[in-house]
């Protein structure tokens, strides 16, 4: 075999007096390359996806672990097309009813509870940064999915003035990937209320104001030491909102809670959610 020869009339010599043109080559470095970057990113991609799947999985579980038969004990008689007694149980099938002390047995971290119907249902944790569950789940394994909780700096946690959320915003609209749908006025009239549960209490919450801000601003205040810094704030949020809500006004005697997530196309902006407190549920009107 005669040695090649490199660029030697624009051709390359190889096996048995075969030749490539020098384009011939640059086309599969470039094929070769873009094998190398779809492996990568499928290599990526699918450890996402596991990831998500094992977040959701461990949320999943600990869903199921409040979810309780919902058998009220009462018997109905029916009689079947061919005259036959059938005797029913009165059976509606799984209840989700709130355990504030199995919850701290899995977590002490545990504050509560936030859900809104197939979207949202998650614990609501307070560590001792906000650091450890952006990418830890309330069962302290590591995953992309992190949790919900409250920012560490707020020592009331959930009785707060204002108290702050956070969540990821994932792309399987899991966490709280579906608080920027409310972006659009027409989602929040389907979606206007949150089901939130302190310690033992049972609250509902009632949007007031969405909008997208800085991720560092006013909007994270927490610590307000007049009456008129609260108000101010109050105001500010108002004017903020993307849409108008239901809810008429907000008092300094109200309890707000701000869900914040990021955004899909700008790294240094969020999507707010603010909410405030209304009626406690009781167990009687849970039925």
């Amino acid at each position: 075999m005669k040695p090649v020869e490199f660029l030697k009339n624009k051709k390359i010599t190889v096996f048995k007096g075969k030749k490539i043109t020098v384009p011939d080559v640059i086309r599969r470095i470039v094929m070769i390359c873009a094998l190398c970057v779809f492996t990568y990113s499928s290599y990526e991609l699918t450890n996402v996806y596991l990831d998500y799947k094992d977040g959701d999985e461990d949320y999943e579980d600990l869903n199921s672990l409040f979810e309780v038969p919902n058998i009220s004990g009462e018997t109905e008689t029916q009689v079947d097309a061919d005259g036959n007694i059938i005797i029913a149980n009165n059976n509606k099938g799984a209840e989700w009813v709130w355990d504030y002390d199995g919850m701290l047995a899995i977590n002490p971290d545990s504050k509560g509870w936030i859900s809104q119907g197939n979207q949202i249902s998650y614990p609501i944790l307070q560590g001792n940064d906000n650091d450890y569950y952006l990418g830890h789940t309330a069962y302290y394994s590591e995953n992309k999915n992190g949790s919900i909780f409250i920012d560490y700096r707020i020592p009331e946690g959930l009785e707060a003035r204002n108290c702050i959320i956070y969540g990821h915003d994932m792309l399987n609209n899991s966490m709280f990937g579906s608080l920027i749908q409310y972006s659009s006025k027409s989602y929040y009239e389907q979606n206007k209320t949150f089901d939130v549960y302190i310690a033992y209490k049972h609250y509902k919450y009632y949007v007031f104001a969405a909008y997208e801000t800085d991720s560092v601003g006013d909007t994270y205040t927490y610590e307000f030491p007049t009456d008129e810094d609260f108000q101010n704030y109050i105001d500010t949020a108002w004017a903020r909102r993307l849409y108008e809500t239901d809810v008429q006004g907000v008092g300094l005697e109200d309890h707000i809670i701000t869900l914040s997530t990021c955004t899909r196309h700008n790294d240094d902006k969020r999507f707010i959610v603010q909410m405030v407190r209304g009626e406690e549920v009781t167990d009687d009107q849970q039925q």
